[in-house]
């Protein structure tokens, strides 16, 4: 990063240079050039195409039809549940290994009902 910050300044730099030469620099100017002389040594790019890798150019020549897209999608279905079993609570249907949602909200239902009047009877 640095080294491509200090090429890019570098056209800059030396235009600001009196003719180009080194020789013809004002007298003051040489302890700014202590810290630039890094500067002058690396080479400058000749385009911004070489800090990118080719990988990071690639994109789609053409769009992608809507039947190549359905193709591409077509084994990405929904898929048949095997583990649905009754609820030996309620009866209803729920996932093996997962809780009835009918079961679990009557016993949430009581327990707000229950939280509902503590709160009441400590207000009272």
């Amino acid at each position: 990063m640095a080294a491509a910050l200090t090429s890019s300044l570098r056209p800059l730099f030396l235009r600001s240079l009196p003719l180009f030469r080194p020789d013809a620099l004002i007298p003051t100017l040489q302890p700014y050039l202590a810290w630039a002389s890094p500067i002058l040594a690396l080479p400058a790019l000749r385009s911004l195409w070489e800090l990118f890798p080719p990988f990071l150019l690639a994109v789609p020549k053409k769009k992608t039809s809507h039947s190549r897209k359905a193709m591409r999608s077509a084994n990405k279905g929904l898929k048949d549940k095997l583990n649905i079993v009754n609820c030996p609570g309620c009866g209803n249907a729920k996932l093996a290994h997962h809780l009835c949602s009918t079961c679990y909200s009557e016993i949430s239902r009581g327990w707000k009902a229950e939280k509902r009047k503590e709160l009441q009877g400590q207000k009272d």
